[in-house]
């Protein structure tokens, strides 16, 4: 039901279009983890965009670390 709202605002938060799957699915493997912590005060959707922020924020991450170390050797 929410997939296409996550996968489009990890687009907009800067996950590769070829990373956008693998982060997708990494999204709902938190949402599945942490379900029972969604007490249902704010919308389901607010919820799952600050899961996806995370994601994107760790993969971009990640990215930076791969650059620098191609760029080190």
């Amino acid at each position: 039901e929410h997939v296409g709202f996550v996968w489009r605002n990890l687009r907009r938060l800067g996950v590769p279009e070829a990373e956008i799957e693998d982060a997708a699915h990494a999204v709902f493997m938190v949402v599945l983890r942490r379900l029972a912590e969604f007490d249902g005060d704010a919308a389901i959707t607010t919820w799952l965009y600050s899961i996806a922020r995370g994601v994107a924020s760790n993969r971009r991450r990640g990215l930076l670390r791969r650059q620098r170390r191609h760029a080190d050797a």
